[in-house]
């Protein structure tokens, strides 16, 4: 008899669930999305890359704002616009809003059914590290990518010393360094190598060198790529490769890797040499004189299509105990890291207090994090050149870019938190020293009257 109830029990259950549409199951929640705003299409734009059907949503708002219709939203989030292109530490009149982070409840139709509103918050500014004078399109595409993480972003001046530096990192909460140029190895004690450094430019070094060292004073939060990685390095006393495939070559030939390894040989066409007497670049023809330029396990740091795999393995890929970059990508490997670079960290001369948080299968250092900071991490790839978007025809997850720019918009907030209450404490502090000394003033006052 108990068998034949529980037959019919499970039998039921089968008949309900069948009634049930397999789209039924197809309805999706996206938890901590940032929101960006709601276009003219009336489409939510939310974790940079997505939008979705917002106008048959229900707004619960859980921080107490009173936003309980799309209408408020919108009007909280404002109307998304850009930075403008001028070189300054000031956001201006901005019409975009807070940045709001909620949980998204699609329905099987693919529209928001529920937006459940978490955070309401207003949004750190992230400096973007000053390249020249005039600001080009792939810098405004870094400052779109930020602004959708849920900053303001603003584009830094070039600084001189160490006072510039640190007026300009006052007004900021984050700090983005960015690619470019060979770095000067005067700057590491070192002289031009074959094949390495060429076309550096002294002035920018400085104001990079000066920003990056005084955000690692001031405690602000730092997310450097590239270039900005290998002159974290160089900023905290460490020396860098200055080419990759010269380096390898050298260890190819000391026995340190395996030949077998080598999966590209690079011909040696000549390169250009610094004079020091005469302060120009001289053409090097190496014929006579070829120069072993490898590439190892099949990766190509710069040239091809600007990729390569981040392959884990033992002591390799993110490494495990990274204070940061293995909770931000959440693994240890990454199919398609954006390269383009031909120096790196060397790990022989790394910075003061900087540790290494992923190596490829090379050895060359692909990531940096000076751990004692609020946040410093510096990767050997470009994060932002593929967070708004796929660029070379390149099939790259934009989830994972996002996580890097998000993490500094993250700490960002915490660095804006921190003044904010800095402040509020130094007033109420003042406002208690005030009231004593107006005390102490008027004693004196009264006194001095009688006398």
């Amino acid at each position: 008899m108990e068998m034949k109830k529980c037959f019919i029990s499970v039998l039921m259950t089968l008949l309900v669930l069948s009634t049930l549409s397999v789209s039924a199951f197809a309805a999706e929640v996206r938890t901590g999305a940032k929101l960006y705003t709601i276009n003219d299409d009336g489409m939510l734009e939310y974790n940079v890359v997505y939008s979705a059907d917002v106008s048959e949503a229900k707004i619960v708002d859980k921080t107490g704002n009173g936003i309980d219709t799309v209408t408020k939203l919108k009007e909280v989030m404002g109307i998304a616009d850009a930075p403008a292109v001028v070189l300054s530490t000031d956001i201006g009149e901005r019409t975009l809003g807070k940045a709001v982070v909620a949980d998204l409840d699609f329905n099987d139709s693919g529209k928001v059914a529920n937006v459940v509103i978490k955070t309401v918050r207003d949004r750190p500014i992230i400096g973007i590290s000053w390249k020249r004078d005039d600001i080009r399109s792939d810098y405004q595409g870094f400052a779109e990518a930020f602004e959708r993480n849920g900053a303001f972003a603003v584009y830094l001046p070039q600084v001189n010393n160490e006072e510039e530096a640190k007026a300009v990192l006052s007004k900021i909460n984050g700090l983005f360094e960015t690619g470019g140029e060979d770095w000067n190895p005067a700057l590491y004690d070192e002289k031009q190598t074959p094949h390495g450094s060429s076309g550096w430019n002294d002035v920018r070094d400085t104001s990079d060198i000066n920003l990056m060292q005084q955000a690692v004073a001031l405690d602000v939060p730092i997310l450097a790529v590239c270039r900005g990685e290998q002159g974290f390095n160089v900023a905290m006393g460490g020396g860098l490769i200055q080419d990759i495939p010269y380096y390898l070559g050298q260890k190819v030939i000391a026995g340190e890797i395996d030949e077998s390894r080598v999966t590209g040989v690079l011909q040696d066409t000549g390169y250009r040499k610094w004079n020091e007497d005469t302060q120009t670049y001289e053409k090097v023809d190496c014929a006579d004189d070829q120069h072993y330029r490898v590439q190892i396990d099949g990766l190509i740091h710069s040239g091809g299509s600007g990729y390569h795999n981040l392959q884990s393995g033992e002591n390799i890929g993110i490494l495990l105990d990274s204070k940061w970059l293995y909770g931000v990508i959440g693994a240890t490997s990454m199919d398609l890291v954006a390269t383009a670079h031909h120096q790196a960290v060397n790990p022989e001369r790394l910075g003061e207090g900087l540790t290494i948080a992923a190596y490829s299968s090379d050895g060359i250092v692909e990531a940096i994090e000076h751990r004692s900071n609020l946040f410093a991490l510096a990767v050997q790839w470009h994060p932002e050149r593929d967070a708004l978007g796929d660029t070379r025809g390149v099939d790259v997850d934009q989830d994972q870019c996002n996580a890097l720019l998000g993490a500094l918009v993250k700490y960002a907030g915490v660095h804006a938190d921190r003044q904010s209450s800095s402040s509020s404490s130094s007033g109420c502090n003042t406002g208690a020293a005030g009231v004593m000394s107006i005390l102490a003033i008027s004693v004196i006052l009264v006194v001095r009257k009688r006398k």
